[in-house]
């Protein structure tokens, strides 16, 4: 969802994904990720797992990375020495520091 709600909903400012790739399964055009990633224009953070089986690096995550239709100044790859999940500390980390650099610190 994380390529198809940021590309549909104007509200949505910053954008930030842990552990997402394209699937390998097929959906309906309407529905399909492919169609959705060149319109996610808000700037995007990924985090992501260097050795992720659901989303394997080189045929799932950096496909879907390169059609983030967002700015290459605006978006950002973050990959792990892990599988499928992010060091809880690092997530929080990587995430406030996102948002805060798009959307300011908060007061």
């Amino acid at each position: 969802m994380g390529a198809i709600i940021p590309a549909v909903d104007s509200r949505i400012q910053v954008n930030v994904l842990a552990l997402g790739g394209m699937e390998y399964s097929q959906s309906l055009p309407e529905v399909d990720k492919i169609n959705f990633l060149p319109r996610v224009t808000q700037p995007t953070l990924m985090l992501n797992g260097h050795y992720d089986f659901f989303f394997p690096v080189d045929s799932t995550q950096i496909p879907f990375y390169n059609l983030v239709g967002a700015k290459k100044d605006q978006k950002k790859r973050i990959q792990y020495e892990t599988g499928h999940n992010i060091p809880r500390n690092e997530l929080i980390k990587e995430t406030l520091n996102w948002l805060d650099s798009w959307l300011g610190p908060v007061r």
